[in-house]
């Protein structure tokens, strides 16, 4: 059986290092990609993230998934590039939020604006999928397909009878009413307040969702509420009713609009690097994405990307110390976490200012704490569909007593000093204690108003009222004065342009952080994928998480919901993030 091991582990070594060693030298070749031009193949799907793990082993275990700016940037691209005659939107399983959705239906409204044709092809789809769909000139449905359109729902779950039977019991303190994060595990229902706010939040996306159907398919407002209130539509009812304009297949499909021209793989196209414009103006570009948590920033297999307090401040700092970047572009799509982590980026966002101007722009999520980061800069836009807000905080603990006695293990313990057990999971907090977290959690939820008042200005008392804890979409949070407009990376940077004395069309160099893969290491992940090989290699090496094992999807679940980052925060120190387990599908 040893032998077996050490045969195991020298496979294993020679695999990943020659891969390893494949992957260092591709990353010095600059070669670009050949584009034969004509049609524009899209296979439309996945999570679109703000970034991705570039590393070897992070691109091993699924990584190299094209970005929300990659996926964004091209399509701008192709509607200028003579060589690209149109669009064709091959729909797949799309898992991002919607203001992600919003980012890239207005980067395909760009592409039609060009006098370009889209069209759009499923062989199933959902109402994510639809909704992009709706940006087509066409859509067509394979003739066995099936359509739902399901409408919009938040998911809100609860812990605490789960924690009883554990014999854990979670004790937390909190300032706001609607800051409802640590009801998941304090109660087995939402408040009424959380009720509110998530209602008032369905409305809202429930608004923006028949308004990409009525615009898309250009019908009103009450038909689209009908095709929703249906639901599920096969290739029949879904062409009777106006949802789809053919049923043909995706073969038939490019023959009837491109069968004289050559394609292009989206892909491949994202690969293609064309000569930039020079331009004698920079904008500086930084992201904070995850969990903000003290540190550096890091990806986690269990807990995802992790917004390290301690890389964005030096980022920050060295855009600020550098002469050639003109302004500069925060962007944030993050849940919040830890409030001290928070205020050190909220600071060296207020050193950037000193120096230059500093825009801040939001994706899915910038709440709590992605609010704190965001509320001094001197332009914020948020997308429709973002969440944000939830100014509050809260801090606790997880009593574990009850665990420890089921499980027969009994514990003595031999203080000194009334708080000596104020973080052991030992019982929750005492009277005195919770006055003394209530009285700390008062103070930090003061100063986090003040600051906001400060960065927005806006009265105390203004900020008090659209605070509390409540979580916002964008286009409730302009109109609470939350943010500035409403618009993605594109507007934060057209609003850099103008700070600059330009106009949107002319060119700026864009710099940020992080070594960008060449085309070959691109191209060599994408053959391994295409081919499972990537998969395979990844299995071998133990570096894949099998969500189709029902503890994979647990910990997937936890890990979109931001909890598994959360749970190094149980310790007393206050956090600001957005309630857990928000999905608005």
């Amino acid at each position: 059986m040893k032998k077996f091991w050490i045969v195991f582990l020298v496979i294993a070594v020679l695999v990943g290092g020659g891969f390893g060693l494949l992957w260092m030298s591709l990353s010095q070749m600059g070669q670009t990609v050949a584009i034969d031009g004509g049609a524009l193949i899209w296979h439309v799907g996945g999570a679109f993230p703000e970034e991705t793990d570039d590393s070897f082993v992070g691109q091993l275990q699924g990584g190299a998934e094209t970005t929300l700016g990659e996926t964004v940037i091209a399509l701008r691209r192709a509607a200028k590039d003579e060589r690209i005659t149109g669009l064709v939107m091959d729909m797949r399983a799309v898992e991002t939020d919607w203001a992600k959705i919003d980012e890239i239906r207005r980067a395909l409204a760009v592409f039609r604006e060009s006098g370009k044709p889209i069209y759009a092809y499923f062989d199933g789809a959902g109402t994510r999928e639809y909704a992009l769909a709706c940006q087509a000139d066409k859509i067509y449905m394979s003739p066995e397909a099936n359509l739902m359109v399901l409408g919009i729902s938040a998911e809100l779950s609860f812990m605490k009878d789960t924690l009883d039977k554990l014999g854990m019991e979670a004790d937390f303190i909190h300032v706001g009413k609607y800051k409802s994060a640590p009801e998941r595990m304090t109660r087995t229902e939402a408040t009424a307040a959380n009720r509110e706010m998530i209602g008032a939040i369905v409305d809202e996306r429930y608004e923006g969702l028949l308004g990409m159907l009525t615009a898309g398919r250009g019908v009103p407002r009450e038909q689209a509420q009908a095709w929703v209130d249906r639901g599920m539509f096969d290739a029949v009812t879904a062409l009777e009713d106006g949802l789809v304009d053919e049923a043909l297949y995706f073969d038939d499909v490019l023959d009837r609009h491109f069968s004289d021209d050559q394609t292009t793989e989206f892909d491949d196209y994202v690969l293609d690097k064309p000569k930039r414009k020079e331009s004698s103006h920079t904008v500086g570009l930084v992201y904070a994405t995850g969990v903000i948590m003290p540190g550096e920033s890091r990806w986690d297999r269990f807990q995802g990307k992790i917004a390290g307090s301690e890389t964005i401040v030096e980022e920050l700092l060295s855009m600020a110390d550098d002469d050639d970047v003109d302004i500069v572009i925060l962007r944030v799509d993050s849940p919040g976490g830890s409030a001290m982590a928070s205020d050190l980026i909220w600071e060296a966002v207020g050193q950037v200012q000193k120096n230059k101007p500093l825009i801040v722009s939001m994706s899915g999520m910038a709440a709590s704490g992605g609010y704190y980061i965001s509320c001094r800069a001197d332009s914020i836009f948020a997308d429709p569909s973002t969440l944000t807000g939830s100014i509050g905080v809260y801090a606790g603990k997880m009593s574990r007593r009850g665990l420890y006695e089921k499980i027969g293990v009994h514990r003595e313990f031999i203080t000194r000093g009334d708080n000596a057990l104020l973080f052991s999971d030992e019982g929750g907090f005492t009277d005195a204690q919770r006055k003394l977290f209530q009285n700390q959690m008062d103070h930090f939820y003061k100063r986090f108003l003040a600051k906001v008042a400060e960065g927005r200005g806006m009265a105390p008392d203004a900020v008090h009222a659209v605070a509390q804890g409540r979580v916002w979409t964008g286009q409730q949070a302009l109109q609470a004065g939350l943010v500035d407009d409403l618009g993605g990376l594109y507007r934060a940077l057209d609003s850099a342009k103008w700070s600059l004395g330009l106009i949107p069309e002319d060119p700026v160099n864009v710099v940020s952080f992080g070594e960008e893969m060449s085309p070959l290491q691109r191209m060599l992940l994408q053959s391994l994928r295409q081919g499972g090989g990537l998969a395979r290699i990844g299995h071998r090496l133990g570096l894949d998480a099998d969500d189709s094992l029902p503890l994979g999807a647990v910990l997937t679940s936890l890990r979109q919901d931001g909890l598994l980052a959360a749970v190094d925060l149980m310790d007393g120190r206050p956090v600001a993030m957005l309630p857990y387990g928000l999905k608005v599908r």
